[in-house]
C-alpha cells in the first residue's frame, strides 16, 4: 500500500522526465541477505529512476538542464560484509570502523575521479556527528551507528550533501560567515509527523538549486519548503479535585484546536473517578484520528502508606513495612521475629 501511494506521488516527476534517485535506506532492507530491498521494484517503472544500493560512485546522470554527479552512500549494510570470511571475526565496533573508514574513502577517491566541470553531490543514508535528533529517533539506536563528520562527506570538489535518517531539517556544515563558499551537509527532514515525539517538529522538503557556471564551493543553494504536515495534538488534563471528571476532561478538550488532528488525551483521576468514555468520543469526533486515550489514576491504598525511613530501627522498619500488605497480616510477628533473627546472625557472622 505504501509503495503504491509513493508510486501515485512520483508519477508526474516520471511523466515529465525527471529524473529520480533513490538510496536505500535502513528500513528498506530485507532481513535476509541477498532478498529484495523495499525499493527494488521503482527501477522498472515508467520514467528515469536510478536506484542505489551499493556504495559508489562518481554516477552521471543527464538532466534537462545538464549533467549532475552523484556519489551514493546508502544505508551501510553489515551482512555485506560479514559474508566476506575475513571479516567475519570483528566485534561490532571494530565492524562499526570498518564501514566508517570504506565510506571516507569512498567519497575522497569518488571525489578525486568526478568531472570539476559538473556538479557533484553526495546522496546518503545514515548519521553525522552532531545532528539533532527529530522526535523519532531513538538516541540508544543511532548511537550504535556507523556515523560519519560533516568534513568526511564535504570533500574537495562536492557541491551539496543530501542528507536522510535522521527527520529533523538542518545544515551540519553551514559557512561561517555570511556569503562564504562553502558545501552545505543538509538533512532535508521528513515530510509528515510518524508520531507524538514529532508535535512539535517542523517537516517540509529541501529545494536545491546547483548553478556549474560557478567554481566548486560556491554551485549550491538551498532552501527548505514547509509542507503541511498532519498536527498532532496532545491534550492533558486533570480531574482528580473535580465533582465531576468528565466533565473536567471535556473542557480540556474544548479548550484544544483538534480540528482535522492527531488526537492523544491524557486525565489524571483519582481510584474510584470514572470518565464516561462515549461522552469523550462523541467530543473528539471532529479530530482526524484519535490516538490515545489514557488514563492516569492515583491509587488512594499508596497515598496511604507509610514511609519506611533509614532513621528507623529494623523492627521500627519491618512493622510498618508488614502492616501496608494485609496478606502478611496473619503471620506479622513471626516474619517480625524471623527477620530479626536473621540480622542478628548477619552480625555475628560479622563479628
Amino acid at each position: 500500500t505504501q509503495q503504491r501511494l509513493f508510486v501515485e506521488c512520483l508519477r508526474p516527476i516520471l511523466d515529465a522526465g525527471i529524473p529520480v534517485v533513490m538510496v536505500v535506506g535502513n528500513h528498506d532492507h530485507p532481513v535476509s541477505h541477498g532478498k529484495a530491498s523495499a525499493l527494488d521494484i521503482f527501477p522498472f517503472l515508467d520514467g528515469i529512476v536510478h536506484l542505489y544500493n551499493r556504495p559508489g560512485g562518481p554516477h552521471r546522470i543527464e538532466t534537462k538542464r545538464g549533467p549532475v554527479q552523484i556519489i551514493a552512500l546508502p544505508w551501510p549494510i553489515r551482512s555485506l560484509l560479514l559474508s566476506k570470511e575475513e571479516y567475519r571475526g570483528l566485534t561490532p565496533p571494530d565492524l562499526r570502523d570498518l564501514i566508517e573508514a570504506k565510506y571516507r574513502e569512498i567519497v575522497r577517491t569518488a571525489a578525486a575521479e568526478a568531472d570539476p566541470a559538473v556538479p557533484l553531490v553526495v546522496v546518503g543514508h545514515f548519521s553525522v556527528v552532531g545532528a539533532s535528533l527529530g522526535g523519532s529517533e531513538r538516541t540508544s539506536l543511532i548511537a550504535h551507528e556507523p556515523k560519519f563528520l560533516a568534513a568526511d562527506l564535504a570533500q574537495p570538489g562536492v557541491d551539496y550533501v543530501a542528507l536522510g535518517h535522521i527527520h529533523r531539517h538542518q545544515d551540519l556544515n553551514p559557512p561561517r560567515a555570511p556569503g562564504e563558499p562553502h558545501c552545505p551537509v543538509v538533512y532535508s527532514s521528513s515530510i509528515e509527523r510518524i508520531s507524538f515525539k514529532e508535535m512539535d517538529d517542523a517537516k517540509g522538503f529541501v529545494l536545491v538549486r546547483l548553478d556549474a557556471d560557478k567554481p566548486p564551493g560556491e554551485r549550491a543553494s538551498y532552501t527548505f519548503v514547509p509542507t503541511n504536515a498532519r498536527r498532532f495534538v496532545s491534550v492533558t488534563a486533570d480531574a482528580r479535585t473535580s465533582p465531576d471528571a468528565t466533565d473536567a476532561v471535556l473542557a480540556a478538550i474544548a479548550r484544544a484546536d483538534i480540528a482535522g488532528a492527531v488526537v492523544r488525551v491524557r486525565y489524571a483521576v483519582v481510584e474510584g473517578q470514572t470518565v464516561d468514555a462515549t461522552r469523550l468520543r462523541e467530543a473528539l469526533k471532529d479530530a482526524y484520528a484519535i490516538g490515545a486515550v489514557e488514563r492516569v489514576a492515583d491509587v488512594v491504598e499508596r497515598q496511604r502508606r507509610t514511609v519506611v525511613t533509614r532513621e528507623l530501627s529494623l523492627r521500627d522498619a519491618l512493622d510498618r513495612y508488614v502492616s501496608q500488605r494485609e496478606d502478611l497480616a496473619p503471620v506479622r510477628e513471626r516474619l517480625v521475629a524471623a527477620a530479626l533473627e536473621i540480622a542478628a546472625e548477619g552480625e555475628e557472622d560479622e563479628g
